[in-house]
């Protein structure tokens, strides 16, 4: 099966070889696997550990054609361990979306429209220290062909 997301494809396409490796029984592969799992779990226990968490759900806007803008409705929601005054700014152009005073955590929604990634970060304000960062992945459905252009006169 072959879905074709942009640039998220060929991690597809690796998660479904490996997937009919484990299927068919080769074990390497399915240690691989296995082990990557466990880094995986243990980076989420160790970012558990920090008691900060700034996600952006959905993380991944999909487009019809590369190049198009993708619009979504976005969700940005964080928690600190703390109280303290947030703001959180897009990260390129430095544009502030929301803050917040007194505030140990909240969620902020928006229309979301652009033709690429975009990057945001969760900012203690009294420290100007930047807490956390996430983002939202731009992928397409169709990617863009060069049109050939004929002309006939008849």
């Amino acid at each position: 099966m072959y879905f074709k997301l942009g640039n998220g494809t060929a991690w597809l396409r690796f998660k479904l070889i490996s997937s009919l490796f484990c299927l068919f029984g080769i074990s390497e592969v399915c240690a691989q696997e296995s082990s990557q799992m466990n880094q995986t779990s243990q980076t989420v226990q160790s970012t558990s550990a920090s008691e900060i968490t700034f996600t952006a759900k959905p993380a991944n806007c999909v487009a019809l054609h590369q190049g198009r803008k993708c619009y979504a409705r976005v969700t940005l929601q964080w928690q600190v361990p703390q109280q303290d005054n947030f703001c959180i700014y897009q990260k390129v152009s430095n544009k502030v979306i929301q803050c917040w005073e007194n505030s140990d955590g909240n969620q902020v929604q928006f229309e979301f429209e652009s033709s690429v990634k975009l990057e945001y970060q969760l900012v203690a304000i009294e420290k100007n220290r930047v807490l956390a960062e996430t983002a939202i992945d731009v992928s397409w459905v169709h990617k863009a062909t060069p049109r050939k252009r004929r002309w006939r006169l008849f």
